[in-house]
């Protein structure tokens, strides 16, 4: 049976892949100036499947906080030509986009979070490829002397990326991200990587708002989609500027 944690981070997923797909036809209208409406089911299906799926199994484990959610149709409501397969209309897909942003908001601000006592004291470390990381993870250790843990220094053990994280982040009770200017967006100015954009959603879904810390490297862009969160800033190189506020955010959370 998939867990409420794994439901979430399926969702994410599924999230990042219809994002996609709805940039790649507005980079599209802006090259060609026609914006695609429709998509096959081809094409889009299997976005709401899982996350009609991934609904059914919240509505299940969390009643309290999604038993009353609706269902997610998963059904083509655009008839291009009679006698032919339905498509989805574009609107469909912003639909679903926002249904999972809504499932995020409800779980990160629910009160129904596990009680910090009933997991264990260690902080999951989320970055890019800068290695700014390895600085925050010696601190967390030796000045702190919290345990921490960063995924690629587990064991694969013929896990998929989302189970390795998934089972991984479940011996954590925080998160602690690293967000500097790995990538360059579509006007060459610096960004964080995917990934790390994605974790940021996963982890205040599963830890709560209180139990996610954003190191932010200033100048690095912040997508729309998060503006609004608190930061730790700190200039480019010295991610050690964050450690005073740092060391509040975990010291407030455990203590």
């Amino acid at each position: 049976m998939v867990s409420s944690q794994a439901a979430f981070a399926k969702l994410a997923g599924t999230h990042k892949a219809v994002k996609s797909v709805l940039d790649d036809t507005d980079e599209g209208k802006r090259r060609t100036g026609r914006s695609k409406r429709h998509f096959s089911s081809e094409e889009v299906l299997s976005y709401f499947e899982c996350t009609a799926k991934q609904v059914d199994v919240l509505r299940s484990d969390m009643k309290d906080l999604f038993g009353d959610f609706d269902p997610i149709n998963t059904e083509p409501e655009c008839h291009m030509v009679d006698d032919m397969p339905k498509h989805f209309y574009r609107e469909q897909l912003e639909y679903l986009v926002r249904t999972i942003d809504q499932i995020f908001e409800l779980r990160a601000h629910s009160e129904l979070a596990v009680p910090v006592n009933d997991v264990p004291k260690r902080v999951f470390i989320s970055h890019g490829r800068a290695s700014e990381w390895r600085e925050v993870q010696s601190y967390i250790e030796k000045t702190l002397e919290i345990p921490t843990l960063e995924l690629a220094q587990q064991a694969n053990l013929g896990r998929t990326i989302l189970q390795k994280l998934e089972e991984e982040s479940s011996s954590c009770s925080f998160a602690v991200i690293v967000m500097t200017g790995d990538d360059k967006d579509e006007e060459g100015n610096p960004r964080a990587r995917e990934n790390v954009i994605h974790e940021i959603g996963y982890f205040q879904a599963k830890y709560g708002l209180s139990g996610v810390a954003l190191l932010y490297e200033e100048s690095t862009n912040i997508p729309s989609n998060i503006h609004g969160l608190a930061y730790i800033p700190f200039p480019k190189d010295t991610v050690g500027a964050s450690f005073g506020a740092l060391t509040k955010e975990l010291k407030a959370f455990y203590d």
